[in-house]
């Protein structure tokens, strides 16, 4: 967006100061200047917005932009965010919810696996046909139809349950996902929190099992910052949102460990471990 360069530039601040401002990466926040990201997301255009005392006319010219983009780049749209969770039962609760509405673009790219409580979610899945590029589902003697790869690629939302003091604190943060395979890399784009308040930016890889189990490591990339650990979270089968825990060396020591959620917006994420939180209340 050539609006958010002149008014940076109008402020004399350089890409990294405001990046730095505003809580992104400056790798990020460039990527957002020279178009590369599509239409920037909402969260980092209103923190630019209210930077650079915009008036919120960066926020309305990046929803004009994001209107003439709808249907390629809307991504999965969860409407009701908290009446869907509220009336999930304990085993949906686990895998990340109740139903969504998925935009039309991303309902062509995500298989429909039905879930069954009776069964372990690998038996007796239905498999849609093979994208190009995916190995053939096996089937006959050799075993049950392998599920379709779901494609978790693109920039997700996470919120995480974490400590400071001995108080709990919750951050949202932006993250890119980029998907090899079974093998996701997950990098965070914003620090959610300030760095004095415990916020900082990391990298990880993890692995998809099954399309229903993602698990691996994370560490911070922030110089000071020592904090690193794994997780173990459960994919939806509309592959729209993961929930879990998270466990590792933070602030507050070693072996903390607390609830974690990824999803398409930063609502669906917080009200999930809102959630999970009412849930499991002995659970910290």
């Amino acid at each position: 967006m050539g609006e958010i360069v002149q008014r940076r530039k109008a402020a004399g601040l350089s890409q990294a100061q405001l990046a730095n401002r505003v809580r992104y990466q400056p790798s990020y926040l460039s990527k957002a200047e020279r178009g590369l990201l599509g239409v920037p997301s909402q969260s980092l255009v209103a923190a630019i917005d209210a930077e650079l005392n915009a008036g919120g006319v960066l926020v309305e010219l990046r929803s004009h932009a994001w209107l003439e983009d709808k249907g390629g780049q809307a991504g999965v749209i969860w409407r009701g965010a908290q009446e869907e969770v509220d009336i999930t039962d304990r085993r949906q609760l686990i895998v990340g919810g109740g139903a969504v509405a998925v935009g039309p673009a991303a309902a062509a790219a995500l298989p429909v696996v039905p879930a069954s409580s009776d069964a372990p979610a690998s038996s007796g899945r239905p498999a849609p046909s093979s994208a190009p590029g995916v190995p053939a589902p096996r089937s006959g003697p050799t075993g049950p139809p392998a599920p379709s790869r779901i494609d978790l690629s693109g920039r997700w939302w996470t919120s995480w349950q974490t400590f400071r003091d001995g108080a709990e604190v919750q951050s949202s943060q932006e993250v890119s996902v980029a998907q090899s395979g079974e093998v996701l890399h997950i990098e965070a784009v914003s620090r959610g929190l300030a760095l004095e308040d415990g916020g900082y930016l990391w990298s990880g890889e993890l692995r998809v099992f099954d399309n229903e189990v993602v698990m691996g490591w994370y560490a911070a990339v922030d110089g000071p910052v020592r904090s690193k650990g794994t997780l173990f979270l459960s994919l939806h089968p509309h592959g729209d949102r993961l929930t879990g825990r998270w466990v590792g060396l933070s602030y507050d020591g070693l072996f903390i460990e607390g609830w974690g959620a990824m999803a398409r917006s930063e609502e669906a994420t917080v009200t999930l471990i809102d959630r999970l939180k009412k849930q499991f209340p002995k659970v910290a």
